[in-house]
């Protein structure tokens, strides 16, 4: 009963996670390109495996937070410095919960938390959040 709920409780936040975001496709991401790659799943393929950027997968296809990417949907530096400190995960959904939900180790207007995607214009607020996070996906 315990892992079903657990099983449970992960589908939720993957959901609220996937439903309040602003995720790309490989060709969405390529779109603006004068000269789309004729392999679609490039350069994102490249740049998620180089640790530039992440992805989740949702029934089957790869989808790219759209907070990762520039105007000119190129990565933006600050995410592979905060994947680097977050380290090496088996699951991504778990990353992407740690940029979507509030973290207290970030605070906003009137010291409320705030979550890391929506404070990138503060990256040495957003890394030190991701050092504190010691292994852990909850702040």
């Amino acid at each position: 009963m315990v892992m079903l709920n657990e099983r449970r409780r992960r589908l939720e936040t993957m959901r609220t996670v996937f439903d309040r975001g602003d995720w790309l496709t490989a060709a969405q991401i390529n779109a603006p390109r004068k000269r789309p790659p004729a392999n679609q799943s490039q350069p994102a393929s490249d740049w998620n495996r180089r640790g530039r950027i992440y992805s989740v997968t949702v029934d089957g296809r790869t989808y790219f937070a759209g907070y990762q990417f520039d105007t000119a949907c190129q990565p933006q530096p600050v995410i592979r410095e905060i994947l680097a400190v977050l380290g090496p995960v088996s699951d991504t959904w778990k990353i992407a919960a740690w940029f979507h939900f509030p973290n207290g180790w970030i605070s906003g207007a009137r010291t409320q938390a705030v979550a890391p995607k929506d404070a990138l214009d503060r990256p040495l607020d957003v890394i030190a959040a991701a050092r504190r996070n010691n292994g852990s996906y909850i702040a």
